[in-house]
């Protein structure tokens, strides 16, 4: 759940859930089984008078009861919904934090909430990744109480002396959260009476499949013909696509990263021909099982340019350079030269393909253990220009990018200690002699 050196921010809302939650955690750390907490935030969202400046005085008053510093900021969100007031408040937390150097932050959700979010997303129809539910940690946001029940955090209070404060907008009958709170009592005496546990079970199951489907997929976004991906795989895949495409337009994130687009890239994928109008003035073209995300403005590049290097061999490249391929003694302690690149021969077939890059293209840079960037994220990086960055060349071997040349080698490139022989790719300013 933390890092080393990691304090957290606790996220006080004056209810029982996150008064348990400090008190939890000052019990924790002063018995030295968690660092001690940086402070405690909380929000008011301006929402109900004077019921909510008690709230606020509360939440002071026991942070400041057990030595903690708290910050309170008053928003103004009288006439917000449920997702904006959301969104203020862990803005605000974000800031919090930062405020008081805190590192993450803690929130109280426990397992019924689990139980309820799993059940929620069950009713709208969701993937293996929703019924995963909530994390015990997602980027900066931790979650201690997953595994406590609603009953035994209001008694915890209880034994406490403590007398929480209680929110009667979480009473309204008009939130989907409150609907199936009312309705899981109802499903547990009807079906199982341990109900919320083996939703939570579910979820923890699902987790585990959910991450291994994720770390598969990654491995296989530098596929070069989606189609012969199988369909979980394939629609992470497209998945991933989408978010990189929506990055930081929330807006357009919600109306683009969905099945039913996922669903109408498979179906342009296994049609491979046409193109897809996609949200945001962008359009998906397939052909030969790859897929290009492209302005609706970006016409298809007339200089692609591809050509099949034997090994050992030589080809001609478009700006009248040359690649060459031999092999060699690897050269030990040698100076790397971007113009240049040592392959382990064991992982290299008896062709590779150069050729100019494609929008989507992937390379797991040497050196970040596998991870995947975006080929354009690192022509942007290197301060490639924009109007030259089409023409720029990779070398793949079976789908998978080894060298973005002049630029980046793949973490598959990397020479084994002991090796006899490496394969050496070299640009040459003109063609070399057989010798």
């Amino acid at each position: 759940m933390l890092f080393s050196g990691e304090r957290p921010l606790i996220a006080l809302s004056g209810g029982a859930d996150s008064c348990a939650l400090l008190l939890l955690w000052c019990e924790a750390a002063e018995r030295g089984l968690l660092p001690q907490a940086a402070g405690v935030a909380h929000f008011h969202h301006g929402m109900r008078g004077r019921d909510a400046d008690a709230d606020a005085g509360f939440c002071g008053a026991l942070a400041t009861r057990y030595g903690l510093p708290c910050v309170i900021e008053l928003g103004a969100l009288s006439q917000a919904n449920e997702a904006e007031a959301r969104a203020a408040r862990y803005t605000f937390l974000e800031e919090a934090a930062q405020e008081l150097g805190a590192h993450v932050i803690a929130t109280a959700h426990h397992a019924d909430d689990q139980a309820e979010t799993v059940l929620m997303r069950v009713f709208r129809g969701t993937s293996v990744s929703g019924l995963a539910g909530i994390p015990v940690r997602r980027g900066d946001i931790i979650r201690p109480l997953l595994f406590a029940r609603r009953s035994e955090i209001e008694a915890y209070c209880l034994e406490q002396g403590i007398a929480p404060r209680h929110d009667p907008t979480n009473d309204n009958p008009h939130y989907p959260r409150r609907k199936v709170r009312t309705l899981l009592p109802e499903l547990a005496q009807s079906f199982n009476p341990r109900l919320t546990e083996a939703l939570c079970r579910l979820a923890d199951h699902a987790r585990d499949d959910a991450a291994y489907l994720d770390e598969l997929a990654e491995k296989a976004q530098a596929t070069e013909d989606l189609r012969v991906l199988s369909r979980p795989i394939l629609r992470r895949v497209l998945l991933k696509r989408l978010w990189e495409l929506s990055q930081g337009d929330d807006a357009f994130r919600e109306e683009l990263v969905t099945t039913a687009w996922v669903e109408r890239l498979e179906r342009l994928l296994n049609n491979n021909q046409g193109v897809l109008q996609l949200p945001g003035g962008w359009e998906a073209r397939a052909h030969q099982g790859s897929l290009r995300l492209l302005p609706k403005s970006h016409a298809l590049p007339q200089n692609t340019w591809q050509s099949e290097l034997t090994v050992p061999g030589k080809i001609a490249l478009p700006a009248g350079n040359w690649l060459v391929a031999r092999v060699e003694a690897p050269v030990h302690n040698s100076q790397r030269h971007r113009r240049s690149l040592r392959v382990d021969c064991g992982t290299i077939p008896a062709t590779l393909t150069t050729r100019t890059v494609r929008d989507g293209d992937r390379i797991a840079p040497l050196g970040m253990g596998g991870k995947t960037r975006l080929v354009r994220d690192l022509l942007r990086e290197a301060e490639i220009p924009a109007d030259v960055r089409g023409s720029q060349l990779v070398v793949e071997a079976k789908g998978e990018i080894l060298w973005l040349v002049g630029i980046a080698q793949s973490e598959s490139t990397r020479v084994p200690e002991g090796a006899e022989r490496v394969l050496l790719l070299e640009v040459h300013g003109e063609e070399p002699s057989e010798n």
